[in-house]
């Protein structure tokens, strides 16, 4: 028995482990340009059933029209040997109509002598789940981002503003609690008893509290759920109602996590619990909103359809199938010209392929077979929309049944009298002339619309329709007459201020005049134009509008005529925000926007970005001088307090500008240039502005090339140590050495600390480094006295990016050192967040036998409360009180304080930056036991 033979007698388990796993099969004859599917393949879109061999195009059809360009490249890539394997993710059709994102991959596995394609397989996963997970975990890593810095900011005021903070817990909705399943205790936070709607309590909750809190259909299967999480170890998301007191019913969102001992046992659950009732409220309506939309489009008269490109269609509006009796299958993408009438077919396309090769509106009539067999007379409007480019990115276009127009048509023909009875029900208005041009007909609607009170009938059209606003009319009506020609366009009544639709009809015997009143569809589509170019908000230009002047105005400036751009900032508008709200917010960026506007002279430019940005562009420039002068302007401007609900606000704003060279035609390059003035502008001078200068490139180059050789620097041994002595102050005896970082670059030489600590810490290379550091200092310690111990610095990024005390405890068994010599010093920046984690982190390096150090404790956001939340050996005091001790008599309250509560906590104190012997004779009478500084040494 072969290998094959094997395979085949595993088809049916291969099968059914197919068609149970969300993965489809296919196979393409790339020649015959067919395509077939396995049964699991139209499983994922949910079909039943359909038949396996299928038009490549019609593959191509289910293709969301936003992914098709990318599937087709993907292809190509491959067919072209630019890919190993064709592979992209995209959104297929359901046969509901909604889309599934799935990743399809696949290889051809046959060509020709010339190495084209010949045949092709692969598979379709369906990840729509994956997808939506990830932007589920997207939005919540978003605002868990968001909800840190808001942290961090409110950290500077944390003394004064503890009341604030909790204030602000309770407003962002979202509470902790703790299941401790070994004592039976399960506690809350404050804000978990305020989304409960109860009193807060330090109290364990009790059963009868919790079972009290839950809805009584929703109490089990969430007990359930815990229960399910404790036996598999994983984390779960729980959705339920609560009640509250007064017997409101809410929403809540819980995540849990449960927390695995060492043992593997669970002994403590931890998470926590956000009040959703406003998003389920929000869903509903959106549901609403959606029904509300279906039930318009089936009770519309008019069937609306998109195509794409290439004339195939994509969508069309479910009265179609029900006139039709075709299914969405047979429909797309070009199986509808299959019930068009012969007679009408190659007009049909003719019109049709000339619309697509033009770029020009269509307007065609003509008849399909019903699915009552019947003929039905339909009128297809299509208009296309371009992208930037000006190339056609899809067709929108309507069906309208016209059954009753050609039938009033013919019944006029047959019988005038009818006709005009007939006519004079439309909401059209008809005018009929003969082959002479004068008026024999014309219905109420006409006599009123056109503006003409006098008789109609027996006048001729040229004096109806007189005047400039007539003249296409009359234009229209003389190739009628002259040639036979049917005409539409439309044309704006300047007697009435209206809009018209024209449509003009030659036959052998009349000509037939509708004018359709079309001035609100002409008023929203001028309302849509305006909305794609401007910011709704400001009603200034929007982003993508104000890139593509700026574009222009640099191709086209002449010699000696600069431009400048402006790049604007709104300084704390988040704060006020947050202060006033929203409405508030929008109304000062109205007023900002118009202050601005009113700075600038009529070619000048003005758009905002986004949020609380704005950008301009100012043109006709003798020398950047004159932008100086507009900034000064928009400054002055600026510091007019703004009225808001009757209130005056002051705000101000920062500026960033950018004058254009000559030959500068990269509109991104400009920006970058304003972007990164504006960025010195916020850190040196808020509230005012800054021009670009060269300098700034240069950093900002700089910058990015130490971020690009940090790595190497590590792998090629660049980095170098020096020490500097910590003296006991009673003796002068050497009792310690402090590790200091330096970094010998091949370029720009020896690089501070202060100069790449920060960009490795924002790389996360700051983990790489460190470790480096650490069994580099520890290896050197080995080879000093014993007494002598070596103190380490360690970045808060270190805790956060890897196991420190797995590096720590390697340095250790690495070098020998003994760890009652090794201390290391952290800062206050690492307890900020009162984050659990680092505490037990800071509790289990201790355990090693090694000394803790809080390190320039005075110069953050110190606090008496990081003291309290751990026990550290040591307090270091920053430099920067000690500079200010120039002589006898000097003195430091604050550094005076801060000894003496070190003292009261039993806290060994080292005082750093001790470079005079008047700054050491201070420092002793305080009690500071240790001191280092320039006084004893330099780093060596």
């Amino acid at each position: 028995m072969n290998e094959q033979d094997d395979l085949w007698d595993f088809s049916d388990i291969w099968a059914l482990a197919i068609n149970g796993s969300g993965v489809g099969l296919w196979d393409r004859d790339i020649v015959a340009g067919t395509i077939r599917y396995s049964r699991s393949w139209y499983a994922i879109l949910g079909y039943d059933d359909m038949p396996a061999l299928v038009p490549i195009e019609v593959a191509y059809g289910r293709v969301h029209p936003d992914d098709l360009g990318q599937v087709r490249r993907n292809m190509e890539a491959h067919f072209e040997w630019r890919s190993a394997v064709y592979e992209v993710e995209h959104r297929l059709r359901c046969k509901n109509g909604t889309y599934k994102w799935v990743l399809s991959r696949g290889k051809v596995i046959g060509r020709d002598d010339a190495g084209r394609p010949l045949r092709m397989v692969g598979t379709t996963t369906d990840i729509t789940v994956m997808r939506t997970l990830a932007e589920t975990l997207k939005s919540q890593y978003a605002d868990a981002k968001e909800r840190s810095a808001e942290m961090a900011a409110l950290a500077e005021q944390l003394t004064e503003r503890t009341l604030e903070l909790a204030a602000a817990h309770r407003l962002a909705g979202v509470g902790s609690w703790q299941w401790d399943r070994v004592n039976r205790q399960l506690s809350f936070s404050p804000e978990t008893w305020a989304i409960m709607g109860r009193p807060t309590s330090a109290e364990p909750v009790s059963y009868d509290q919790m079972r009290e809190m839950y809805h009584p259909d929703d109490y089990h299967p969430t007990m359930a759920a815990y229960h399910d999480m404790i036996r598999t170890g994983l984390p779960a998301r729980l959705e339920y109602r609560f009640v509250r007191p007064d017997g409101k019913v809410r929403f809540a969102l819980t995540h849990a996590a449960p927390v695995i001992g060492r043992d593997g046992s669970i002994g403590l659950v931890r998470g926590t619990t956000q009040d959703i009732t406003s998003y389920r409220e929000i869903e509903g309506a959106l549901r609403e909103s959606e029904d509300h939309y279906r039930h318009m489009v089936d009770l519309h008269p008019q069937i609306p359809w998109t195509a794409g490109p290439d004339g195939a269609i994509i969508e069309v509006g479910p009265q179609w199938y029900r006139m039709t009796g075709m299914t969405m299958a047979d429909t797309m993408p070009f199986g509808w010209l299959d019930v068009v009438h012969p007679d009408d077919r190659p007009g049909v396309v003719a019109v049709w392929q000339a619309g697509l090769t033009s770029g020009e509106r269509v307007d065609t009539e003509y008849r399909v077979r019903s699915a009552g067999g019947d003929d039905v007379w339909l009128r297809a409007r299509a208009a296309p929309r371009f992208d930037e480019s000006g190339h056609i990115f899809r067709w929108y276009g309507t069906l309208e049944d016209v059954s009753d127009r050609r039938l009033a048509e013919q019944a006029r023909r047959a019988a005038d009298a009818l006709a005009f009875r007939v006519l004079e029900t439309t909401s059209d208005a008809v005018v009929v002339c003969d082959p002479s041009g004068r008026v024999t007909f014309a219905n109420a609607k006409a006599i009123a619309q056109i503006g003409e009170d006098a008789e109609l009938v027996g006048r001729q059209a040229r004096q109806v329709f007189g005047g400039a606003h007539g003249r296409r009319v009359r234009q229209a009506i003389g190739r009628a007459v002259e040639a036979g020609a049917n005409a539409c366009f439309e044309a704006f009544w300047a007697p009435i201020d209206r809009w018209f639709e024209v449509h003009v009809f030659a036959t052998a015997n009349d000509i037939s005049l509708f004018l359709r009143d079309i001035t609100e569809k002409r008023l929203a589509q001028q309302k849509l134009d305006f909305a794609a170019r401007h910011d709704l908000l400001t009603r200034t230009f929007n982003r993508d509008t104000f890139f593509t002047m700026l574009a222009d105005e640099l191709v086209s400036q002449q010699p000696g005529n600069l431009l400048a751009l402006f790049c604007i900032d709104l300084e704390y508008f988040k704060d006020f925000n947050d202060t006033h709200g929203h409405p508030a917010g929008d109304a000062l960026l109205r007023q900002v926007a118009n202050r601005l506007q009113g700075c600038l002279r009529a070619q000048d430019r003005l758009a905002r970005s986004g949020g609380d940005e704005f950008l301009i562009l100012q043109t006709g420039l003798r020398s950047p001088a004159d932008a100086n002068v507009l900034a000064e302007r928009i400054v002055k401007e600026m510091s007019e307090p703004f009225l808001v609900d009757e209130r005056p606000l002051l705000s101000s704003l920062s500026i960033g500008i950018a004058v254009s060279v000559p030959d500068q035609t990269d509109p991104d390059h400009l920006y970058n240039q304003a972007d990164l003035a504006l960025y010195e502008a916020k850190d040196k001078a808020r509230g005012g502005y800054r021009m670009f200068r060269p300098a700034l490139q240069i950093e900002s180059d700089e910058v990015r090339q130490i971020r690009n050789d940090l790595a190497a620097a590590l792998r090629e041994n660049q980095f170098r140590l020096a020490f500097q002595p910590i003296v006991r102050v009673a003796d002068r005896q050497v009792v310690g050495v402090e590790a200091l970082l330096r970094w010998q670059h091949p370029e720009y030489g020896l690089i501070a600390p202060a100069r790449f600590i920060p960009i490795a810490e924002e790389t996360g290379l700051i983990a790489g480094i460190g470790a480096w550091v650490l069994e580099h200092a520890c290896a050197a310690a080995t080879r000093w006295p014993l007494d002598v111990k070596v103190s380490v610095n360690v970045s808060p990024r270190q805790f956060a990016l890897g196991d420190m005390l797995t590096v720590v405890r390697d340095a250790l068994n690495h070098t020998g050192l003994a760890p009652h010599r090794l201390k290391l010093e952290v800062t206050e920046s690492l307890l900020l967040s009162s984050n659990a984690t680092n505490l037990r982190t800071l509790e289990a390096l201790r355990g090693l036998g090694l000394f803790l150090v809080l390190d320039d404790f005075g110069t953050g956001y110190s606090s008496i409360a990081y003291l309290e939340a751990f026990k550290f050996d040591f307090l270091k005091i920053d430099r920067s009180f000690l500079s200010k001790i120039t002589a006898p008599g000097n003195q430091q309250p604050i550094l005076e304080a801060t000894v003496a509560l070190a003292k009261a906590l039993g806290l060994p104190i080292t005082a750093e930056g001790v470079e005079t012997n008047i700054q050491l004779d201070y420092i002793q009478r305080l009690g500071c036991e240790y001191a280092q500084g320039y006084l004893f040494a330099k780093p060596l």
